[in-house]
């Protein structure tokens, strides 16, 4: 799995396990962001991220969830971001693999909004 497709399924993971982090201003943020652009993996992801480096908490769970996903993929690819994950978070445990599989697109995205 690309770096950006795990971006965007740890993304998604996040708006549903913490939605506490997602008040309806920064939901409205998104959905501004995100409707113009094209359901495109690598540009939701690069722009998803460039939008969410603003909210430091958010990083941080996002980072999280990065980092289980290397620790239950420990052969897979990795990038310098998934590495800065690995160094920011090195007691995370795994957590259990997730049961459904959304889809990975800009309608998916913006259901979860």
């Amino acid at each position: 799995m690309s770096f950006h497709s795990q971006n965007l399924k740890a993304f998604l993971q996040l708006l549903k396990e913490k939605p506490q982090l997602f008040p309806e201003s920064k939901r409205q943020e998104l959905l501004e962001l995100i409707e113009p652009l094209e359901d495109d993996i690598e540009t939701l992801s690069v722009e998803i991220a460039k939008w969410y480096e603003n909210y430091d908490e958010i990083v941080d769970a996002q980072l999280e969830i990065l980092n289980n996903f290397i620790l239950l993929n420990p052969n897979s690819e990795q990038t310098s971001t998934s590495a800065a994950a690995i160094a920011r978070f090195p007691g995370t445990k795994a957590a259990s693999a997730s049961q459904a599989k959304p889809q990975l697109n800009k309608e998916t995205l913006l259901l979860y909004l």
